[in-house]
């Protein structure tokens, strides 16, 4: 393979599909495969990755089927077309440039504050809804990892780049993922990425999301790594044994000889969390780890439903911290002053309840039971004039009915607030019901 120049600026590059001469910007960064550049098309801007290496035509047959399948959610910065040059051998690929506002997932989950309990849940959410799309339409990802997802906390969003790796279940595989987020059954190289692998991947980053920590690494990798020098098991020898051969989760119910390290956050941070948020963890560690199938493993769909009632969830202590009411476990304790928050209202809809505390949203997921969780037909907002109360705000265009307990049914026009108390509610599209 023979080394290709790293000095692309200024070069014009042909994009394959289109015929468009592009010219090369300044450089945007680079990585094993190859360089990155930006480049200006039509007025908008893009980025082109051109490899370092002469790459193979498998690689370059790949990539031209992404281009032609298009990208199976926003999420993903997708290769849009080839680019070749005159001058220079090999090629690359053009795909839009990844916009300023993201930062890598590393440093939002090494941050001393995490952002918001829901805006964490919405980043989870986003990536989960991206990795399904991609596996519905037949594909992998083969290399989900920090230096693969990007995250704008601010808007709670998040962007996937490094899509070349990305191929169909069972298709040469170019690359195979980053040791701690790679599936054990690919670490013993007993198989090739897939999109099964690519939920345990998903998994360890959900962990790393909600825990701050890597759900296999407890006291006994640390205590292993002590004993290395003295057995003189090699670093590599003993990563097999904690990702492939013999992984236990740090909260194995069952199994209970890789406890978190002591002093370590993650057990602070799972404590936080109602009783089945942590039992899909439990599952995607336990039988997720053993049974590497669609039954094994925690698939997208239960992940989405997870963190969709985690949302519904989100709630405030009376100290005023952001803790969790789950009705199936009220014994959760606030992580703040350790004593149990107050019972929030409840609106109780049909598949679900929602605590009823400042920010929470009802959209359109909650009425009709689809997957749109963006458009918002009620906020709930503090109380203008009684400090302690709750609104109930009208963001629909639809006109409310509501009756509350001993009072006559009134109308709630679109952007009118109402007081909540125990009452039921018509939103036209279902019927609620708060409680106390």
């Amino acid at each position: 393979m023979t080394g290709q120049p790293l000095s692309l600026q200024g070069r014009t590059l042909r994009m394959a599909r289109a015929g468009t001469l592009v010219t090369v910007g300044d450089r945007l960064g680079e990585g094993g495969q190859g360089v990155v550049h930006s480049v200006t098309i039509g007025g908008a801007p893009y980025a082109v990755k051109w490899y370092r290496y002469a790459p193979s035509s498998e690689l370059r047959r790949s990539i031209a089927a992404l281009v032609e399948r298009g990208r199976p959610h926003r999420a993903f910065i997708w290769p849009i077309d080839l680019v070749l040059s005159d001058e220079l051998a090999g090629f690359g690929y053009v795909m839009p440039k990844m916009e300023d506002r993201f930062s890598s997932f590393a440093q939002l989950v090494s941050r001393p504050e995490q952002p918001p309990f829901r805006v964490v849940i919405a980043i989870g959410r986003h990536l989960v809804s991206a990795f399904e799309a991609l596996h519905s339409a037949g594909l992998c990802y083969r290399d989900i990892s920090f230096g693969n997802l990007w995250v704008d906390p601010d808007e709670a969003d998040v962007a996937i780049i490094d899509n070349d790796n990305v191929g169909l279940d069972g298709g040469e595989v170019f690359v195979w993922g980053t040791l701690r987020f790679m599936a054990p059954e690919v670490v013993r190289r007993e198989a090739a990425p897939s999109s099964l692998t690519d939920l345990h991947s998903l998994a360890v980053f959900l962990f790393y999301l909600f825990m701050h920590g890597h759900p296999l690494e407890g006291t006994r990798t640390d205590l292993s790594y002590s004993w290395a020098t003295s057995s003189h098991r090699s670093e590599t020898d003993l990563a097999l044994r904690h990702f492939g051969t013999e992984p236990v989760f740090i909260f194995d119910p069952q199994d209970h000889s890789n406890p978190p390290r002591p002093g370590d956050p993650v057990a602070v941070w799972w404590r936080l969390y109602p009783k089945f948020f942590r039992a899909v963890f439990e599952r995607a560690f336990s039988s997720g780890l053993s049974d590497p199938s669609g039954i094994g493993r925690v698939a997208e769909g239960v992940w989405r439903r997870a963190l969709t009632r985690l949302a519904d969830c989100v709630s405030t202590c009376s100290c005023q911290a952001s803790v969790f009411f789950d009705p199936d476990d009220p014994g959760l304790r606030c992580w703040n002053c350790n004593q149990i928050p107050p019972r929030p209202q409840l609106l109780e809809l049909p598949g679900c309840s929602v605590a009823l505390s400042p920010g929470a949203t009802i959209t359109s997921h909650h009425l009709t039971r689809n997957r749109d969780h963006d458009t918002i037909i009620a906020l709930v907002e503090n109380h203008p004039g009684r400090p302690g109360e709750l609104v109930l705000r009208n963001m629909s265009t639809m006109t409310w009915t509501m009756t509350p307990q001993g009072e006559t049914a009134k109308t709630v026009p679109p952007d009118r607030r109402l007081g909540i108390r125990p009452m039921s509610i018509d939103f036209g599209s279902a019927h609620g019901k708060i409680v106390s």
